[in-house]
């Protein structure tokens, strides 16, 4: 059984809480999700690139960078990445995962 620290942080008894599985990786996704590139000092690459004043005409692009960086960090994890453009010109990207049978749906607008 794989466990670790709860994202986001939060304190139950004086200690960090814990979690295991499914809402381990939850929280690996959530993590990098909302981390821009060299926002770590130390993991340099890690997290999913801004794309607010980009101009791409391909909605493919961004899932696939999507789906590849979720890969490279939570191998574990299997993900189907899938966006669309809404009508207010928001960006909508929904990624799909599953794990040991489990599976989830997130939400992400950009």
């Amino acid at each position: 059984m794989t466990k670790g620290i709860n994202f986001p942080l939060s304190v139950v008894s004086g200690n960090l809480a814990v979690t295991s599985e499914g809402d381990l990786f939850k929280g690996h996704i959530l993590s990098w999700l909302q981390t821009e590139p060299r926002q770590r000092v130390m993991r340099p690459a890690y997290g999913m690139k801004d794309y607010l004043f980009e101009t791409i005409s391909d909605i493919s692009l961004i899932t696939s960078n999507i789906k590849e960086g979720l890969q490279d960090y939570i191998p574990q994890v299997n993900f189907e990445v899938q966006g669309s453009l809404s009508d207010t010109g928001e960006v909508e990207v929904y990624v799909y995962w599953s794990y040991e049978g489990d599976e989830s749906t997130l939400k992400v607008t950009l």
